[in-house]
């Protein structure tokens, strides 16, 4: 039986396209055993580990607000912390991982390293995977202070390259037109920045992917778009279907 890996990459309730493409997988013999992901692909990727299916991590993501930013809070007390957010992870997840099939990705704002975590506070690594730099406090943990990896490493791979005989590609967030009207707000400059660069950094390692699926078809969705996740969704499944016609048996590679 193949190893078969996949890469979550972050972004926001974006990240719910994810969801399409695990279950066309499903569908055609295969189902990852090995999950990379960052931000809110690490959410997905955790929940997916940790056996839940795509219909119920659906319902989760609808119900929890993991997938917004907290603007209000954000206004009266400026940078936010994780602590006081994504109470609810305890509701569907242990206090601890072990070695296993699961990789977060995250970054120590202290030393720019991207550093990845196999096991140990499950709550704590996802909470600061999630911790996006421009709104949230760094989480300490382990000598380190970390933040989500989206702007250095929104498409963490590299842990399955050793170790999967196959690894699929989940990227998507999707590169939209320039709006002159960005030039009078920080906050959407600052995101498109992040995304250009996350993008590009991304594709550099698009190439160790044996099939990658980039969702540049959902240029009219924003990463805060909670609202439409099962819009999000379906048109996720409906692309990754038309791109994954044929069954495991028959490699389309």
């Amino acid at each position: 039986m193949r190893n078969i890996g996949i890469v979550l990459s972050g972004g926001g309730a974006l990240a719910t396209a994810h969801l399409g493409l695990i279950k066309r997988l499903e569908e055609i013999g295969e189902q990852p055993k090995v999950i990379s992901g960052n931000s809110a692909g690490a959410c997905v990727g955790t929940l997916y580990t940790h056996g839940y299916t795509v219909d119920e991590i659906l319902k989760i993501m609808k119900k929890e607000d993991w997938l917004k930013v907290p603007f209000h809070q954000f206004r009266e007390n400026g940078i936010l912390s994780v602590e006081d957010m994504f109470t609810s992870f305890e509701n569907y997840l242990p206090k601890r991982f072990e070695r296993g099939n699961l990789h977060i990705g995250a970054v120590d704002v202290d030393t720019g390293e991207v550093v990845s975590y196999n096991e140990g506070e499950l709550y704590t690594v996802l909470k600061a995977s999630v911790a996006l730099s421009t709104f949230f406090k760094p989480v300490e943990y382990q000598g380190k202070y970390l933040v989500d990896s989206a702007l250095l490493d929104n498409f963490h791979i590299e842990p399955l390259i050793d170790i999967c005989d196959v690894i699929y590609g989940s990227y998507v967030i999707p590169m939209t037109t320039y709006d002159s009207k960005e030039n009078h707000n920080v906050q959407q400059l600052v995101n498109r920045l992040f995304a250009i660069n996350g993008y590009q950094r991304a594709k550099e390692k698009f190439k160790f992917c044996d099939t990658i699926i980039d969702h540049q078809y959902l240029k009219n969705y924003k990463v805060l778009d909670h609202h439409k996740i099962d819009e999000i969704f379906e048109k996720s499944y409906e692309y990754c279907k038309q791109q994954l016609l044929k069954s495991a048996k028959t490699p389309y590679l």
